[in-house]
């Protein structure tokens, strides 16, 4: 079947190809009467006409895409429910979140002939040559999401993590602690500002500072870290996430541990499966949702949009206390 054509559409409305093109993108600049107006898009309707995207964007000069750079990043709950937060949001306002994974080394001049975007968004840090390539489009850009530098356009600071993992411990009365760090190098980013804020709540609580430990997800990983920290004397953990500190019961139990009466662990994410451990696992649970909407309050302020209506209730972390701790 022929693609219907904005010619067909006028043929149709009984007006001219211009008229169709003045309709369809909204051209204040013409007087069109309501009438015309109307008939045009019951032809746009009927037919199923679709206007070439292509096209409207190199009228306009960029489309309505934000281009979302993803690097190569573990797939996690909080990640996905912030990508679908962020896709609600700015679809409701008429953009359109396109996501590029990163890793396969595409350079970024390679998508300008194709995408003209509104925003670009990248999780990861861009090296110069590309950000300074998009400045020079005149295109906004949103870099390095996921590092210390972009709190300010989510306001989710990862260092509050382990500083609410360590507050928490210390309340309940531990003194030497330990943390579960991860091995997997593609969470670096995110694993050294949670560190961070574990360390510096040490500090700031008269503590010594927590051992750390790496910890990959397998029963003998756990195992072997539960060791050294009770060998140094360590009575609670704040883990990287929810599946480090799984790992972590795991080996506890091994070693026939009480949890958490010799030792404490707690979490992050609040996984489905953290309230079905033995011990439940205390976590602190990240409402994506959150920081995800005031990215699109900027994203949307950046393309010349008005801020969503509303905004989700209650803070981005909570820590949800459970029999680990």
């Amino acid at each position: 079947m022929a693609r219907v054509t904005a010619r067909d559409v006028a043929r149709a409305a009984g007006v001219s190809q211009a008229t169709v093109s003045f309709v369809l993108n909204e051209r204040a600049d013409q007087s069109i009467s309501e009438g015309t107006r109307r008939a045009v898009l019951e032809a746009v309707h009927r037919l199923g006409y679709v206007p070439s995207g292509a096209a409207r964007s190199l009228r306009r000069g960029r489309s309505n895409v934000v281009l979302c750079l993803i690097p190569d990043i573990p797939v996690s709950q909080a990640m996905e429910e912030f990508r679908r937060t962020l896709s609600q949001v700015l679809g409701e306002s008429g953009l359109t979140c396109v996501f590029l994974h990163t890793e396969g080394g595409m350079r970024l001049a390679e998508l300008w002939p194709h995408v003209h975007p509104a925003v670009v968004l990248s999780f990861g840090r861009l090296d110069d040559a590309d950000a300074e390539q998009i400045r020079r489009t005149g295109v906004a850009l949103v870099d390095d999401v996921l590092g210390p530098n972009g709190v300010a356009a989510h306001g989710l600071d990862q260092a509050q993590v382990g500083d609410l993992q360590v507050r928490h411990l210390a309340a309940r009365g531990h003194t030497r602690l330990g943390y579960g760090a991860v091995v997997d190098p593609r969470e670096d980013a995110i694993a050294g500002q949670r560190l961070c804020g574990a360390e510096e709540a040490c500090r700031a609580l008269g503590l010594p500072a927590p051992v750390v430990v790496p910890v990959d997800y397998t029963p003998e990983s756990g195992l072997e870290a539960v060791g050294r920290w009770t060998a140094a004397g360590v009575t609670a953990v704040a883990a990287f996430n929810d599946i480090v500190a799984l790992a972590l019961l795991s080996g506890a139990r091994a070693l026939g541990l009480d949890v958490p009466g010799r030792l404490a662990v707690v979490g992050v994410d609040d996984l489905p499966v953290a309230a079905l451990a033995r011990p439940a696992l205390t976590s602190v649970a990240i409402h994506a949702t959150v920081p995800a909407t005031a990215l699109a309050t900027l994203i949307l302020a950046e393309a010349g949009k008005p801020a969503p209506a509303g905004s989700p209730p209650g803070p981005a972390l909570r820590l949800v206390v459970r029999g680990s701790s």
